[in-house]
């Protein structure tokens, strides 16, 4: 059974990454949710999701950022990326 829900989550994982690569980030937010659903362990599932949820916020410019903090919040943005591209090469190392 517990294969099953971590080889659904993957499934889930991909649908998500390939909505967001198009810039499709609701969908993709929606993926990334139904992969944790099915593993609440999958750490990169977390990730995403919640990379997601600030670029939904981002382009609704719910989240006003004043000048002094715009430095700050776009470093946080690249490590998030940083660290979802580290973990793309170790899935495909695997």
């Amino acid at each position: 059974m517990e294969n099953l829900q971590n080889n659904n989550s993957s499934k889930y994982l991909q649908l998500a990454k390939e909505k967001e690569e198009s810039g499709e980030y609701d969908k993709a937010l929606k993926y990334y949710e139904k992969s944790i659903e099915e593993d609440y362990n999958n750490i990169e599932a977390y990730f995403g999701w919640n990379l997601m949820k600030s670029y939904i916020e981002m382009e609704k410019g719910g989240n006003k950022i004043e000048e002094d903090n715009i430095y700050n919040y776009n470093k946080h943005i690249e490590l998030m990326n940083v660290f979802n591209n580290l973990l793309d090469n170790d899935n495909n190392l695997n």
